[in-house]
């Protein structure tokens, strides 16, 4: 399995590098980048851009890692090596693992550079829920096999949702709360961040108790599987 683990980081060792160059630059960031500057904001601009790569497309590690091993068309390839189906699920559900967080050390790095959805500058998309949606795609696209995508949960498609639709619905459900329990001029900051983090909390506990339903589901079949044979 660790051979599995190795091969598939170096598959995504275009994203390592990237994760690597940003985290030795971040002390540099936090302490000469002004970004009231006329060129500190120049900088400042170009770090936005490449976290907001971050949040964009590695939010779908799973579908990333599959595409690097040839995609659906590639499974019975991939079955074909000599390791075992076991250790293919575990390889591919710690790559998971192991690119979220490596992403997630990237964005608290980052902390004050804004990544996505915003309301009055507070975050939607905390380093936490960059975690859950990399669960989440990885559980509800790859449900029967870890290296297997529904045709009907494109990348693209969980990108667009993920990042654009899922945070409007996320601004909405705030401002259903505001205008139930306390009226929007009663509202502040602080009740919206913390609103914020309490669903990006319950959004995480869901996704981890999904991720791990699903790999549960999927070790059961293989050692069915098995037992037959």
């Amino acid at each position: 399995m660790k051979q599995l683990i190795i091969r598939n980081l170096k598959l995504r060792k275009t994203s390592l590098i990237y994760y690597a160059i940003l985290l030795v630059t971040a002390p540099f960031f936090h302490l000469y980048v002004d970004k009231n500057d006329v060129w500190g904001g120049f900088f400042f601009a170009i770090f936005s851009m490449l976290i907001m790569f971050i949040t964009l497309f590695d939010c779908g590690n799973a579908f990333r890692l599959q595409f690097k091993l040839g995609g659906n068309k590639a499974y019975y390839f991939n079955h074909s090596l000599p390791f075992s189906a076991k250790e293919q699920l575990n390889a591919h559900y710690l790559t998971t693992i192991i690119m979220s967080i490596a992403g997630t050390f990237v964005l608290i790095a980052y902390y004050n550079v804004p990544s996505n959805a915003q309301i009055n500058g507070i975050e939607l998309a905390t380093p936490l829920f960059f975690i859950a949606v990399n669960f989440i795609g990885h559980a509800l696209a790859f449900p029967k096999y870890s290296e297997v995508r529904k045709d009907y949960i494109p990348y693209w498609a969980f990108i667009i949702f993920m990042n654009f639709i899922l945070p409007i619905i996320l601004v909405v459900l705030l401002f259903v709360i505001a205008f139930l329990f306390y009226g929007f001029e009663n509202v502040t900051d602080n009740m919206v961040d913390q609103y914020v983090n309490i669903i990006g909390v319950i959004f995480f506990v869901l996704s981890v108790a999904l991720f791990g339903l699903t790999y549960f589901k999927q070790l059961k079949k293989i050692n069915e599987a098995e037992q037959k044979y």
